[in-house]
């Protein structure tokens, strides 16, 4: 029986103070919360799961100040050009660095940023040069296991035992394997220089030990050796790699338009191990990068199966999705080859830095070729394709430029270039423009962009960071783009606009509070009642955050967050939707235990309403669930030090609806209104 609405909101608010009251968290989490801004953007959410990833890994394995490459820190998608030059010059200035202390001395670091570094940072001693020891590294290398499983507590659809007749009449009613989702990491590390990874998953649905498949669906092995002479790295197996603003080849994470509005050019990341469980963004083969004084070579091939639609001669599609839980899935199945053979050359000097990319690539003698759509016109519909592309930039004092042009196979070209300049350290301004043509091909390019691909689009971008007065920050974008030919859902040219503005306050280093507004204007086909044309009309996006958060030295934090949003299709259609969260956390002093928890109550009129929001998880794992309808979400995690070296994280999250009797569609429907997931994690350090 459903509450009448003032018993949903009472409930609602005796929760808030229950949960304030209770235990829970003190670990620096200030970089989880950029990640929670790049979610609140459009940036693609298996991107943002891969940062996740890395950065988790990176911050339980830190740097050492005194030894820290440029390279290291621009792993950290937080810090901008600047930061970095001025972080590594006062290093260079007054090493050794005796206390991450020291941090606040850095010019340009402010207290939101050097919160951020804390966790990936520590000051060791200055070692030189060391030779690799082949038996040292046996002897003292780290070792490192993860054994995760999830599960939903309640069945859903496709887990029902179909009958013979069901399954003669739709054998793809239901999913092949168990209800539960199952992966195990195993990782070896010596000093940075040796590293070595091995990785099997399954996804909820997938065949682990039936007649249909034994073992992991997916596999992933690397091998790596670091800094060996001129060898810089040496990857074999699965790896990533990117390089320039990613137009060329980026298989990395490419960042989206976020409240950090000075902080979106592309950092050169170069290659690096592929030790996550995602099935679609990565290399597989081999990877050399070679460094001689200011001039480094990247040489890489690769060849991998790929999930796909085909004919004998044809790839209609990829399937990006990476789940193989029916037969249907199963028919696609590593069905298209794809060969990649890449070089990329990088000169830095003081100030100055240029290179040059290329990669080739086949589909294993077959066409790529989807099915003709009007929007799908300048595809990429070959046996192969190249593209070359040129990057470069220079940095003079508080001026900093970075652009790539490149040129694909068929002479269209994509170009980005960003301008930054930040003449005091209390402002900092931020010009960028891009201009992706629509007949521009890149199978491997991925750079910023308010599409998913670097094509079809140009746009300029605007924005600016300002300190007012002493506690107070002003961070503004403003991003106007067009799409020069179709796009899926949207039968002629469009163009569009997005606007951010945030101020935030904090007049002390344990409490803070920002509000910040967020107006989208873009086009899509609309079909009005009872009419045959189709026109093309703009809609309307409007979004209001406000938070307060607050910590203390004695492990709690807590943070209370308030969201509204306003989507107009038309004049006369709207829908709104608004959600309150509260979530807390504490690190107890004297026990080896961290608890973090949440609830919010959401409500909205529909999906274009939706309301989004970042969850504390476990270790490795990113959370961005989104809700539409009513209801309340709560959720709880726990990380046990069980032994030194022995670690559990466990989450438990049930959301409830009172607008439903059923959750999803599909396979994936719940018959009643309401879901329980489970996460276990165990983590063993040798």
């Amino acid at each position: 029986m459903m509450l009448p609405n003032i018993k949903k909101m009472c409930f609602v608010a005796l929760c808030f103070p229950t949960v304030l009251c209770a235990p829970a968290v003190a670990q620096n989490s200030a970089w989880m919360e950029y990640v929670e801004e790049l979610s609140d953007s459009e940036t693609e959410s298996t991107y943002i799961e891969n940062l996740f990833d890395e950065l988790s890994y990176l911050s339980d394995n830190p740097f050492n100040l005194n030894t820290v490459t440029k390279s290291d820190l621009e792993r950290l998608p937080f810090l901008s050009e600047l930061q970095i030059e001025n972080l590594l010059y006062y290093i260079y200035k007054y090493a050794p660095i005796q206390s991450i202390y020291e941090l606040k001395n850095v010019e340009a670091l402010d207290m939101q940023t050097i919160n951020r570094l804390l966790p990936f940072v520590y000051a060791g001693e200055m070692k030189s040069h060391e030779q690799l020891n082949l038996k040292q590294a046996f002897k003292y290398g780290k070792h490192e296991i993860l054994l995760r499983s999830d599960y939903c507590f309640q069945e859903k659809a496709g887990y029902h035992t179909p009958t013979e007749e069901e399954l003669a009449k739709n054998p793809n009613k239901h999913y092949l394997g168990e209800p539960y989702y199952l992966s195990a990491k195993y990782g070896f590390s010596y000093k940075n220089k040796i590293q070595f990874g091995l990785v099997g998953e399954k996804d909820a649905g997938e065949p682990f030990w039936n007649k249909y498949h034994k073992g992991f669906d997916y596999y992933s092995i690397h091998f790596a050796i670091k800094d060996i002479g001129i060898v810089k790295t040496l990857l074999l197996g699965d790896y990533k790699a990117s390089f320039g603003q990613g137009l060329v080849l980026n298989t990395d994470f490419i960042m989206g338009k976020t409240s950090d509005v000075t902080n979106i050019n592309k950092k050169n990341s170069g290659i690096k191990r592929h030790f996550s469980t995602n099935e679609i963004d990565y290399l597989r083969g081999a990877a050399l990068t070679l460094g001689i004084n200011n001039c480094t070579v990247d040489i890489l091939y690769s060849h991998k199966q790929a999930d796909a639609t085909v004919t004998d001669i044809d790839i209609i599609s990829f399937k990006t999705d990476g789940y193989n839980r029916t037969h249907k899935d199963l028919e696609k199945k590593n069905q298209a080859e794809l060969n990649l053979y890449g070089v990329n050359f990088q000169w830095k000097i003081a100030g100055f830095n240029a290179g040059a990319s290329a990669a080739y690539y086949d589909f294993g003698g077959k066409t790529l070729s989807p099915t003709p759509q009007a929007y799908n016109l300048f595809y990429l519909r070959e046996k192969d394709n190249y593209n070359i592309g040129v990057n470069y930039g220079f940095h003079r004092k508080f001026l900093f430029f970075q652009g790539e042009t490149a040129m694909s196979k068929n002479n269209a070209f994509a170009t980005i270039n960003t301008l930054q300049f930040s003449p005091a350290s209390f402002i900092a301004f931020v010009a960028s423009y891009r201009n992706y043509q629509k007949d521009y091909q890149s199978h491997y390019g991925k750079a910023f962009a308010e599409g998913s691909t670097v094509q079809n689009e140009s746009g300029i971008y605007f924005g600016t960071d300002i300190k007012l007065k002493k506690h107070w920050k002003l961070s503004a974008y403003i991003d106007s783009f067009k799409f020069p030919w179709l796009k899926y859902g949207i039968n002629m040219p469009s163009e569009g606009s997005d606007f951010l503005a945030q101020i935030s306050y904090r007049p002390r280093n344990n409490w803070d509070m920002n509000l910040r507004y967020k107006d989208k204007i873009k086009e899509k086909n609309y079909t009005p009642d009872n009419a045959k044309m189709v026109s093309v009309l703009p809609y309307k996006q409007k979004k209001i955050r406000y938070q307060l958060n607050y910590q203390n030295v004695s492990g709690f934090k807590s943070r209370l967050q308030l969201d509204y949003t306003l989507y107009t299709e038309t004049a006369k259609e709207k829908s709104h939707g608004w959600m309150i969260a509260q979530t807390i956390g504490y690190q107890f002093s004297d026990f080896p235990i961290q608890i973090d928890g949440g609830i919010a109550y959401f409500k909205t009129d529909d999906w274009n309403s939706r309301m989004c929001t970042y969850e504390k998880n476990i270790l490795y794992a990113f959370s961005f669930p989104s809700f539409y309808g009513e209801g309340f979400r709560t959720y709880s995690v726990l990380k046990l030090n069980l032994a030194k070296n022995i670690t559990i994280y466990a989450k438990i999250a049930w959301t409830h609806y009172f607008d439903r009797n059923e959750i999803s569609s599909d396979l994936e429907k719940i018959e009643g209104n309401n879901k329980a997931d489970s996460n276990l994690l165990l983590k063993i350090k040798i």
